[in-house]
């Protein structure tokens, strides 16, 4: 301790026990004595500060706080106490409650503890205090603040401007200003029972509505009122607040509510016998309406039907057109074999085309969407040219009856998609046929193909009367014809659906007296993509089972399966071929092609059965109808639509691909 030969022992001791810090100073003002609270609240060791230091150096982290009162302590010979803040070296901060005293010799003594907490604290409940000032000011509410003898002790601006000019210092002047009551039976309300007073005797009050006289012409309005108790820290009563607001409006509209409410409940009362007698009467032409729609339905549906027939009988006629023609030319030059090979080339590729007519009857009536396409690269450049070809005894027809049509071909190389070629080719053909039709005299029709960055086209454009904005707009929609009666409105529209199916689209220029150019496009396809599959060749010779309840079709399959070596046992029905399969050879057979309506079951029940049984058989489904999603390959091992190329049956008996690249 810091201590000097005049301060004794005992009381250096004493100093030095106490809780504060303790510094005495001499008359001149030097140290004399500092306990050890002292040197480390004003930092003796880490300033270096020593016995006698003057008391500027003794006081340094304090001088600032403590300058002031050290001259009145001087002049008036009192004590002074201030607040200071002290930094240690260390950066912490303390507040120190700092006295400054003179004893009888003049020696002066400095004394002082550590505030921190307190001072803290006093500040935290300074602001919140401020911040309830605040909010008890702003809210848009009228509050009070009672004592509990019923006094008004505070009350925010809202409360003083709803009663200014009014001295209102009580709950019980309240209460005789407001004259509150009840806004139901107008009752008066009695003192005893005012919000104010439940709450000072610790009851809780929550929207309470009540009527009271306010404003300066003395109108009751409605209020709502809350109020509770205050408690100190030992849950005693001190107090209560008293909040209201003013719900005139909203109280009016509750009872306008309530009446129109009590008006409607009459009204419904009066008018369920009407509404009764409505509803017999709705009930009685909903059904005469009904019945009206149905008819109609009807004659719309055969309408549709005889429509449907029409545009069928129109892809049908286009498919059989040049087999005719072929047919005839084929009997023309029937002892040169090259004309006759490329005729049945032709007829063949025109029975593709009916044959996609008749799937897509199928799917419609059936209503299922198109199988997955062929894995089929298709030449738009070669169909184009086989449909012109079609279309030749066309050309020359009208050239017997005055018209000069020319054809144009402007072809490319490798304009390439992958696709169903029978429905690509159709579509073609229907615009050929329309471009010819929209030229009634002298005039040309051009065929294009070509390749625009990943998509395939062919164009036909003819030199006919063209089409106007609105009629070039609805073109591709079903039904829609310009033609009347003559025509189907389902040829443009047929285009439009293979096109969208092969995942493509069609665009349509043109304009009235300039022609008219109709443009497909499609997938871009590489031929290197697809590797055709080889299916000539020799073939292992198998033993083949023909389930077909159909003559023609029976011996035409058997025919053709002999033809390539095989050998073939054939029956009609399921019950038959499952009698030959449960022969004593097994397996029985290597390869089984079944058709699906058979007349005592189905032909996937007979796939089912060789699949089970007799894993090893390759078995293999022919169909009139288009696939269902069901009936997928997943359970047979190839399944082929009537009517299909002999190739592709030889090939997938021959296990060599499911499917196989067009000629």
């Amino acid at each position: 301790m810091f201590v000097s030969d005049s301060l004794s022992a005992e009381m250096a001791s004493l100093l030095e026990a106490m809780p504060m810090a303790v510094a005495v100073f001499e008359r001149s003002r030097e140290l004399r004595f500092a306990n050890k609270t002292a040197r480390t609240l004003l930092g003796f060791d880490e300033r270096g500060v020593g016995p006698r230091a003057p008391i500027d150096v003794a006081l340094a982290p304090v001088m600032a706080s403590v300058a002031p009162i050290l001259r009145a302590v001087t002049v008036e010979h009192s004590n002074h106490a201030t607040i200071a803040r002290v930094r240690r070296l260390s950066g912490a901060e303390q507040i120190v409650e700092i006295r400054l005293s003179l004893v009888d010799d003049g020696r002066l003594m400095f004394s002082a503890i550590e505030v921190t907490s307190r001072e803290t604290l006093l500040i935290a409940l300074e602001r919140r205090a401020r911040e309830l000032a605040a909010i008890f000011e702003v809210t848009p509410t009228i509050v009070r603040v009672l004592d509990t003898s019923g006094a008004i002790i505070r009350s925010n601006a809202n409360a003083m401007r709803e009663h200014a000019g009014i001295s209102i210092s009580t709950l019980r002047d309240l209460w005789q200003h407001d004259k509150p009551g009840d806004p139901v039976d107008q009752s008066p309300l009695a003192f005893d029972r005012h919000p104010g007073l439940l709450a000072i005797a610790g009851e809780v009050v929550r929207a309470r509505l009540l009527t009271v006289v306010r404003g300066a012409n003395k109108t009751r309005s409605v209020i709502e009122v809350y109020a509770a108790p205050i408690l100190d820290a030992d849950s005693t009563i001190i107090g209560a607040v008293l909040v209201d607001r003013d719900v005139t409006a909203e109280h009016r509209l509750a009872v306008d509510l309530e009446l129109l409410v009590k008006q409607s409940a009459v009204l419904n009362e009066r008018v369920s016998t009407e509404s009764e007698r409505l509803e017999r009467m709705v009930n009685e032409r909903s059904r005469e309406l009904l019945e009206l729609q149905e008819s109609r339905s009807r004659e719309r549906r055969l309408a549709a039907v005889g429509q449907l027939a029409a545009g069928v009988m129109h892809d049908v006629n286009n498919a059989l057109n040049p087999i005719m023609a072929a047919a005839y030319l084929l009997r023309v030059h029937a002892d040169n074999p090259d004309a006759v090979r490329d005729y049945a080339d032709r007829i063949g590729k025109a029975a593709e085309t009916g044959a996609a007519t008749a799937s897509r009857v199928g799917r419609f009536i059936r209503q299922e969407p198109s199988s997955s396409f062929a894995n089929t690269i298709v030449d738009l450049s070669e169909l184009t040219e086989e449909v012109l070809s079609f279309t030749q005894p066309l050309h020359q027809e009208r050239r017997g009856d005055g018209t000069q049509v020319d054809v144009i071909r402007d072809y490319q190389i490798g304009v390439n998609t992958r696709g169903i070629a029978g429905e690509i080719r159709e579509a073609i053909l229907n615009l050929v046929q329309n471009a010819m039709h929209a030229m009634p005299s002298r005039g040309r029709v051009t065929a294009q193909t070509g390749v625009l960055k990943q998509e395939a086209w062919v164009a036909i454009t003819d030199t006919g009367e063209g089409m106007s904005d609105d009629v070039r707009e609805r073109a591709f929609e079903p039904f829609f014809s310009t033609k009347g009666a003559g025509g189907s409105g389902l040829g443009l529209a047929e285009v439009y659906g293979i096109v969208r199916r092969h995942r493509g689209r069609a665009e349509i220029i043109s304009a009235l007296g300039k022609g008219t150019t109709v443009t497909l496009y499609f997938p871009l396809e590489s031929t290197a993509s697809v590797a055709p599959v080889e299916v000539r060749g020799v073939v292992p010779s198998q033993r083949i089972l023909v389930v077909e309840d159909h003559v023609d079709g029976r011996e035409f399959l058997c025919q053709l399966l002999r033809a390539d070596g095989h050998l073939v046992q054939h029956v009609a029905t399921y019950d038959d071929a499952r009698s030959l399969l449960n022969g004593p050879h097994q397996p029985p057979f290597d390869v089984v092609v079944t058709d699906i309506g058979l007349p005592d079951g189905s032909g996937w029940e007979l796939v089912s059965l060789v699949r089970e049984r007799w894993p090893s058989i390759r078995v293999g489904v022919v169909t009139g109808w288009e696939p269902t999603t069901g009936e997928t390959p997943d359970r047979a091992h190839f399944l082929l639509r009537k009517p299909f190329r002999a190739i592709e049956l030889l090939a997938q008996v021959a296990g060599q691909a499911t499917t196989v690249q067009m000629e």
